[in-house]
């Protein structure tokens, strides 16, 4: 994969940029969804088709576009996905017919499979550098994004109706079309091996490694990432759908459901960043803690009905979800330096969008005869997930490379 300028030192700070950018609207039209149809009487089982709609095309558009986006280029694909996002936007908001959001949402998580493999791929891309430091710094401006997202949110809810939201993030994503036409930089792919970046993910104290005549490694099977990601998209199911009905049927105000997102976020970005840095030793045992305490957090979101108790709630759920995301994450860039790939990304974001598809279908169904009813075939469903994890998550395990 080539670059306009191969001699141009790569930036960082535009994929910076974008993630941000991105990550800032796309809780927007997230709480937006449940909330604004919930108003318009459309049935929940309808809704959470309508909430989970994106992610039927992109659990595939990732994999399927994979070797348009090699001939294309990061730079070219990144423009694509902008410009298609932002028109499809714009397309629905002249009707705000449900049937036409459906539609407008299947075809946005199509064209989005050309933007986030790619995004997260140039990181991997670039040959000798501090992968886990670049990827801290990603998820990082991540999450502080999506904070400052919601909490935009909550403001313009406090002074407008719902509807006002669906204006406002396709302007936001047309920013990210001058940024990728005219800052984006397309990393050089040049004399890489992937062994010169394994010591990236050496499990030993990075302090250690200068003195190491051998890097140790972990065996990464790829079954315990996606897993993870299983998992994490069951959760959060609860912010994105169980919640928003929960909260309108407790009479909460539409701005309060993004406040308590907030603190969810507040909690990811903060896990999502030590997940990145962590020794992979650390990370399997911290990992495996989170996977065997999170499901009964949601126990006590059926018998609360205090919204106090609802943002601390939340908060530890956004402890717990970051580690195991960022965990994902970081194994996914692993798989993808150690193996001179950019498949895993491609993987990691249609396991994403695949798996919080079918998870956000299951709790829609369920919740439309008793939202109570959802929290706890959710808390059954991450149990499940916990003990199959366990069975492969021995295989996760130290090797030694010469």
């Amino acid at each position: 994969m080539s670059i306009e300028n191969p001699n141009q030192k790569w930036r960082f700070w535009p994929v910076l940029c974008l993630a941000f950018i991105f990550a800032f609207a796309s809780p927007l039209l997230m709480v937006a969804t449940p909330l604004y149809f919930l108003d318009q009487g459309i049935e929940i089982k309808f809704i959470s088709l309508l909430s989970v709609a994106i992610t039927i095309t992109y659990s595939v558009s990732p994999i399927l576009l994979t070797k348009f986006s090699d001939r294309l280029g990061r730079r070219k694909s990144i423009i694509i996905s902008m410009i298609g996002a932002a028109s499809l936007q714009l397309l629905f908001f002249i009707t705000l017919n449900p049937v036409v959001f459906l539609i407008e949402r299947l075809l946005e998580g199509f064209v989005l499979g050309f933007f986030f493999p790619n995004l997260t791929a140039s990181i991997s891309d670039v040959p000798n550098i501090d992968h886990q430091k670049y990827l801290a710094m990603f998820n990082l401006s991540w999450s502080i994004a999506i904070i400052f997202g919601l909490i935009f949110g909550a403001i313009i809810l406090l002074f407008t109706e719902t509807v006002f939201i669906f204006y406002i993030s396709p302007i936001i994503l047309i920013v990210n079309i001058f940024i990728a036409i005219f800052l984006f930089q397309q990393p050089t792919l040049t004399n890489f091996k992937p062994q010169d970046n394994i010591t990236n993910f050496n499990t030993s104290n990075p302090e250690n490694n200068q003195d190491s005549t051998k890097t140790s490694n972990y065996f990464i099977p790829v079954i315990i990432p996606l897993l993870f990601i299983l998992y994490t998209s069951f959760a959060a199911g609860n912010g994105s759908f169980l919640y928003p009905i929960r909260a309108y049927l407790l009479g909460f105000s539409d701005s309060s459901t993004y406040i308590v997102n907030i603190f969810a976020v507040v909690g990811q970005s903060i896990t999502m960043y030590f997940a990145s840095v962590l020794a992979l030793n650390k990370l399997k045992l911290v990992s495996i803690v989170i996977l065997s305490v999170y499901p009964f957090l949601f126990i006590f979101f059926i018998f609360n009905e205090v919204y106090f108790l609802f943002i601390i709630l939340f908060l530890f759920s956004g402890f717990f979800y970051g580690m195991l995301y960022g965990a994902a994450s970081k194994l996914f860039i692993a798989l993808n330096v150690l193996k001179n790939t950019s498949k895993y990304s491609g993987i990691l974001e249609s396991s994403t969008g695949l798996t919080f598809f079918v998870s956000m279908l299951t709790l829609g169904f369920i919740a439309d005869i008793n939202v109570l009813l959802g929290y706890f075939s959710l808390t059954l469903s991450l149990l499940i997930i916990f003990f199959i994890t366990l069975v492969f998550i021995r295989k996760l395990k130290e090797v030694e490379r010469t």
